[in-house]
């Protein structure tokens, strides 16, 4: 049985890595240059490839970087260790036998974390949370300063990905602390990835952010339609099967051009295949699987949202609209004033279902949208 040649969920490698070598050689020649880069774009738009690629270039050429995702920190000081365990993994370079190294770098530290080895030799640090409560702020400066101090020895790099983490974790200083930190740090560059564009935007496009100004601000936006459906072709024929142009750009805009959303539903659209060509059948039958498989989930999302966040989600879900404040929209939504609608978007694009791209708020999800149009689909 030949190999699904698809893709999805996680960073995509060669050959899944569809035509994003302008984004990364651009962001290779600002980490080996030493400059600041904020990445900004929602989920699923493949900011985490593009580092990812971009830090495999970057090692390649005699850098050094250091990586942290820090979806899973819920404290400062979690953030503060996950980015002391990335600058000494990644950039210090630390191995697994070397006691003496380690030892010299915790002395380096006023707060001295505890150390864990894992199985792979990478290192891992914590806090006491009655420590890091107080003491975080402590931890990520020092952490800096190794950061820095290893620039003076040659390009070195550090990206921290689901930077939104910062400002949701609840410090209102953390913030100025990366951006006092990046202020002082000379020949290193600090590549901030966040996927949550409205936290994004709140940490770095408004006059007072916290990091307003800092490095270059860069936007992750869909894959153009013609660099998506060549590859699309390509790799149907990789897996043994025949995808037209016709049908490449129908699955492309059923998938609402969100690169790990195409892959998705190519996926499983070659599964749903039943005979040498992916079709509009076959890309219709993917589509209901998809769905199906995340009904579940879907109904548990939408069920948690107040009645008027579910009659605005149901209402982008039939017609995405630029005109969410006009009087129809309102008497559609059963609201009284253009602020209810106002609170109830802002909530929903919080929670990433609804965005808003070339001024149209629309569902994040082609799958969740399916799921709101099929018969029976979502109820309020």
């Amino acid at each position: 049985m030949t190999e699904n040649p698809y893709h999805f969920g996680s960073p995509a490698s060669s050959p899944h890595f569809c035509d994003r070598q302008a984004e990364v050689a651009d962001l290779q020649a600002r980490m080996a240059d030493g400059i600041h880069v904020v990445l900004l774009g929602p989920r699923r738009y493949g900011k985490s490839s593009i580092v990812e690629r971009a830090i495999g270039g970057f090692r390649a050429a005699g850098g050094r970087a250091g990586y942290a995702d820090l979806i899973r920190c819920t404290s400062e000081a979690e953030v503060a260790t996950e980015t002391l365990r990335a600058v000494v993994n990644g950039v210090l370079r630390v191995p697994r036998r070397a006691r003496a190294q380690l030892e010299g770098i915790l002395r380096r530290l006023r707060v001295t974390p505890t150390v864990s080895v894992g199985s792979d030799g990478s290192l891992s640090f914590g806090l006491d949370p009655s420590v890091g409560a107080r003491a975080w702020g402590q931890v990520l400066d020092d952490a800096l300063t190794l950061l820095d101090e290893a620039g003076r020895d040659g390009p070195v790099a550090l990206a921290l990905d689901e930077f939104q983490r910062v400002a949701e974790v609840g410090a209102a200083g953390m913030g100025g602390a990366f951006k006092a930190a990046a202020d002082r740090l000379t020949g290193t560059s600090l590549v901030l990835c966040g996927s949550h564009v409205s936290v994004m935007e709140r940490l770095t496009r408004t006059r007072g952010a916290p990091l307003y100004g800092m490095g270059e601000l860069v936007v992750v936006d869909v894959i153009d339609e013609d660099r998506m459906l060549p590859y699309l072709q390509r790799r149907a024929r990789a897996g043994g099967k025949r995808m037209t142009k016709a049908a490449a750009g129908y699955l492309y805009q059923r998938a609402g051009a969100v690169p790990n959303d195409v892959q998705w539903l190519a996926y499983s659209a070659y599964e749903a295949a039943r005979g040498p060509e992916i079709d509009h059948g076959a890309i219709d039958a993917g589509l209901a699987a998809v769905v199906g498989r995340q009904a579940t989930n879907f109904a548990e999302r939408f069920e948690s949202l107040a009645p008027s966040q579910q009659r605005v989600l149901k209402a982008l879900a039939d017609s995405p609209t630029a005109r969410i404040f006009t009087k129809a929209f309102l008497d559609q939504v059963q609201v009284a004033n253009a602020n209810a609608v106002r609170k109830a978007v802002d909530v929903l694009s919080e929670l990433e279902l609804v965005r808003r791209r070339a001024g149209t708020y629309e569902l994040a999800s082609p799958f969740l949208r399916a799921w709101l149009l099929r018969p029976g689909g979502a109820r309020t």
